[in-house]
């Protein structure tokens, strides 16, 4: 038996922790996830936690009004002195729970008609403990996946609201923006029905990447109408820049044709005046409001004007090249005679008529380059043989 110091701070230990309880319990019932589930039309697997949750969550608090009641009773024991009972009351399994009613084919003659599941008060609150812990992992979870649904398609809203309005001011109908919209309604719907089912550590990428698209879509479009002044502008200048390369590679081309025998170059075809003629046209596009046709048109422009400039320039470094190569070999030449005559050599019959050979094929237009390369290289080489032998 309880002395009575001892059975006050039991009592003491009890009513604090019936205090506790009290707190705990009024903050599981104000919690966002317990709002949230007990206003929503649930479905799914958010249904069914819940209903598991609501019932134990009934029978939560029928247990914590058992236990004020116990603590109550423990309070009136202590005041009348009646240790002995109030002993029983701390100690004994003196709380009744989960009373049944047997069925009539499981009863004796003699044996009971009710089961009563009898607990200490200790057990019994280790038994709400473990309730409300089930019970707040349910309305955390909730509303931690509604939470993060709501943050990762809010700013998806948004952006598919500007998105449409920019689509709005270009006139366009992208039918992409009505699907989009469709899909998060649908995602914000699960997520107020059915928010446990969502997979919130996998955010909505493709709805982002499909909004992305289309953004970059319209984007396309708007450029192509707001800049479109500065583009033609750049075009023309990148078609001045066809034309004298175009020019110089012409000029280059005439000079290697009389120059440099078969030289295998291929005649450049005039492209600056096609191009001319697909740049008048734009202007209407603009001007009728055709913002694909007219994006489409600056890019294709852009890049066949770009890739005439690098042909027209490849055909004129190819043509100057040979016209290079030519002067090189002369050059060569000349300076293997010149290393001739100071080594002695200058009055060699041998030398002298593979120099007149090597001289003549180089001087004579047109020059043929391969020819002429073997010629050098012979006189190079007997160069060297003498030098060895020597």
């Amino acid at each position: 038996m309880f002395s009575h110091e001892e059975a006050d701070r039991a009592l003491q230990r009890l009513s604090s922790e019936s205090d506790r309880m009290a707190d705990a319990l009024v903050a599981m019932d104000t919690h966002a996830g317990h709002q949230l589930l007990r206003n929503a039309t649930l479905t799914g697997l958010t249904k069914q936690r819940w209903a598991e949750a609501s019932s134990a969550m009934t029978v939560l608090w029928e247990q914590f009004n058992v236990h004020r009641r116990m603590v109550e009773l423990a309070k009136d024991m202590l005041d009348r002195r009646d240790l002995g009972s109030l002993t029983t009351l701390l100690t004994d399994p003196v709380v009744e729970l989960n009373a049944q009613q047997l069925p009539i084919d499981q009863r004796s003659l003699t044996g009971p008609a009710m089961v009563v599941d009898s607990v200490t008060l200790t057990e019994l609150v280790e038994r709400m403990k473990a309730a409300y812990k089930a019970i707040t992992e349910v309305l955390a979870a909730a509303d931690t996946a509604w939470t993060t649904t709501i943050q990762q398609i809010d700013p998806l809203e948004m952006e598919l609201r500007s998105v449409s309005a920019l689509a709005a001011s270009l006139g366009v109908d992208d039918p992409a923006l009505a699907k989009i919209d469709a899909e998060l309604a649908q995602i914000r719907e699960l997520a107020l029905a059915d928010p446990m089912a969502i997979d919130t550590a996998r955010p909505p990428q493709r709805v982002a990447s499909e909004l992305a698209d289309v953004r970059a879509r319209l984007s396309r479009l708007s450029s192509a109408k707001d800049t479109f002044d500065d583009r033609m502008a750049r075009i023309e200048a990148l078609l001045g820049e066809v034309s004298a390369a175009y020019e110089e590679a012409q000029v280059a081309y005439a000079i290697v044709m009389q120059k440099i025998a078969s030289p295998g170059l291929p005649r450049l075809t005039e492209a600056v005046a096609p191009l001319r003629a697909r740049l008048a046209e734009l202007p209407e596009l603009w001007r009728a409001g055709q913002w694909r046709e007219l994006a489409t048109g600056l890019e294709e422009l852009e890049r066949d004007a770009t890739s005439a400039l690098a042909e027209a320039r490849t055909q004129l470094r190819l043509g100057t090249g040979l016209l290079d190569r030519r002067l090189e070999l002369r050059g060569r030449l000349e300076a293997y005679r010149a290393k001739a005559n100071r080594l002695g050599h200058a009055e060699d019959l041998e030398l002298a008529e593979l120099h007149r050979i090597a001289h003549g094929v180089l001087y004579t237009s047109p020059c043929d380059l391969p020819a002429a390369t073997r010629a050098v290289n012979r006189y190079q080489q007997a160069l060297q043989d003498k030098r060895s032998a020597s």
